[in-house]
């Protein structure tokens, strides 16, 4: 099963490179060009991992995480962006930005689906096999035990 993202950029030119970079490595991407198409996505479904631009027409990316954080506080929020506001970087951190990545003409896009690759994917199947193994047998069978 693909992960799913909500790609949240009203850049045409960006969002159109980073929405095919992102299914060619096998995400379903879901593009959003404004705060409030952001929303109505967020009210549709769940979603693996938001990229969140900050400057969007109709509500500012702060509104909108305001928004993602209310109806999923769970959902890892990746901050995608070249405006750098320390009142609106603070409200980001109180709010629970998980990560952010600087976009611009000097940006990686490889650099950044990477990023996002690993935020998906936090273990490698190395990672998985390693903390599998530490399981003791039998942590999961149940208690012979009974309480009384």
């Amino acid at each position: 099963m693909a992960n799913k993202v909500l790609l949240i950029e009203d850049e045409v030119k960006t969002g159109e490179m980073l929405k095919k970079a992102l299914e060619s490595e096998g995400i379903e991407v879901t593009w959003a060009t404004d705060g409030a198409k952001a929303e109505k996505q967020v009210e549709k479904g769940k979603f693996d991992l938001i990229i969140l631009d900050l400057k969007l027409p109709k509500f500012s990316g702060d509104q909108v995480l305001e928004y993602i954080r209310d109806k999923d506080p769970y959902v890892e929020v990746l901050v995608y962006t070249n405006y750098q506001d320390p009142p609106v970087m603070k409200k980001l951190i109180n709010l629970g930005v998980d990560a952010y990545i600087n976009k611009g003409s000097d940006a990686d896009l490889w650099g950044t689906v990477n990023i996002i690759k690993s935020k998906l994917d936090p273990f490698s199947n190395e990672k998985k096999e390693s903390v599998l193994e530490a399981i003791p047998d039998d942590m999961f069978k149940e208690s012979k035990e009974t309480n009384i």
